[in-house]
């Protein structure tokens, strides 16, 4: 009997401490739009348990007949990535396919060390607040930038 009790504790122990069983949940956010020679498609993908961001995905593809366009995008986007590189759980890509870039990103807010992110670039700590970044804090960026999501 003893046993049970115990084995009930730390199953009770371990309910708690993974907040209750909350469960994950996904918005979708998007986004097209035409300019300079270049057809954009922004699609975000915001894992998130609670009020908490979990993971952000992200795949952006850039559209163009104009090769000279899409080597520069390349460039840019490389450049703004740089300084992440040697974080951990944040990944990123960028490749040319064609007539298609496609700029991938994976950041994993649970395990990813935000004050090094917000060292990169202190505009990180407009998004990033005791370690955490809020869905309605990312949310009400992407409404800024005409991005739209559902939940």
């Amino acid at each position: 009997m003893k046993k049970i009790i115990v084995a009930l504790v730390a199953c009770f122990t371990v309910l708690l401490s993974v907040g209750c069983g909350a469960e994950q949940k996904t918005m979708k956010c998007s986004r097209t739009m035409n300019q300079n020679d270049a057809s954009l498609d922004l699609q975000y993908e915001v894992l998130y348990t609670g009020e908490n961001v979990d993971i952000v995905k992200s795949t952006e593809k850039i559209t163009s007949e104009n090769k000279e366009l899409l080597e520069t995008y390349k460039e840019t986007v490389e450049e703004q990535y740089k300084p992440y590189k040697d974080i951990e759980h944040y990944n990123y890509s960028v490749s040319i396919d064609g007539n298609v870039l496609t700029s991938t990103t994976n950041i994993d807010y649970n395990k990813i060390n935000t004050a090094k992110m917000i060292e990169v670039d202190s505009a990180n700590s407009q998004l990033i607040k005791d370690g955490k970044v809020k869905l309605e804090t990312i949310e009400a960026l992407y409404k800024q930038m005409g991005i739209t999501c559902e939940k």
